[in-house]
């Protein structure tokens, strides 16, 4: 028996998500039934992320097992045959059978962007939140130094988590203007804010970004930031950020 990894890309602005949900399209579906075409069998992949309904990825990695010899060199290409075309296959390859892409992966890098400007270039609709009043980036910096390193994230987990333990590590939290480049040079100007982390619960993310952007509007303060993560309590943070303008960057392994 053969443990494949396998690498993905994806737009999620049209799927409910990564996980199977009753007739809906998910990532997961779509990964799954091309497996099963390409392999007359079925296929459950392992995944190293569950991204929510409207979020990307760059580099989501899954194992599955299989008995096939076809090489994994060909898996990417047949896989690609037969996915939708938001959703790419970019590497397949061999690895241990002990290889899990969830339970071996050291940390994970998400990026969300953020527009922050009057008017909203149509073609990134899609893959930022679009906030209008300018933000005030040295503040929402030194806000995100309080969250770095080992806390309860109780406050910024969503209601409706089955998570049991809250505490996780953040190895680091950059906030950055970043230049998306576009047709014929022209670059359009964005906010880029990069968590990396050894783990997030439901929500996490945007809703420690939804905090940040309070802060950047002088919503919050530095004392505010404080008070909700010591409150461990989800009524204290702020807005939970758009899914749009979420990404899975990267999963790093041993």
């Amino acid at each position: 028996m053969r443990n494949i990894k396998l690498t993905l890309q994806y737009d999620g602005t049209n799927f409910y998500g990564f996980e199977l949900q009753p007739n809906k399209r998910t990532i997961r579906r779509e990964i799954e039934k091309a497996l099963n075409k390409i392999f007359k069998t079925r296929i459950k992949i392992i995944s190293s992320s569950r991204t929510d309904s409207g979020v990307h990825a760059l580099a989501l990695v899954c194992n599955f097992k299989t008995k096939s010899d076809l090489p994994a060199s060909k898996i990417s290409k047949a896989l690609n045959g037969c996915l939708p075309k938001e959703i790419r296959a970019v590497k397949a390859e061999d690895k241990d059978k002990v290889f899990h892409a969830r339970y071996d992966a050291k940390s994970k890098v998400y990026e969300y962007l953020i527009y922050n400007g009057k008017t909203l270039p149509p073609f990134i609709r899609n893959i930022t939140w679009h906030v209008k009043p300018k933000l005030d980036l040295p503040s929402m910096r030194k806000a995100a130094r309080i969250l770095k390193g080992k806390h309860d994230f109780s406050s910024f987990c969503a209601a409706r988590s089955d998570d049991k333990d809250f505490v996780r590590i953040i190895h680091s939290l950059g906030i950055r203007h970043s230049a998306l480049g576009i047709w014929r040079g022209a670059k359009v100007r964005v906010i880029s804010i990069t968590v990396r982390g050894n783990g997030f619960l439901y929500k996490m993310v945007r809703n420690m970004v939804g905090t940040l952007v309070e802060v950047g509007l002088g919503r919050f303060d530095l004392a505010d930031v404080k008070r909700i993560l010591k409150g461990r309590n989800r009524k204290l943070a702020g807005r939970c950020a758009p899914a749009q303008g979420l990404c899975l960057v990267r999963i790093n392994y041993r």
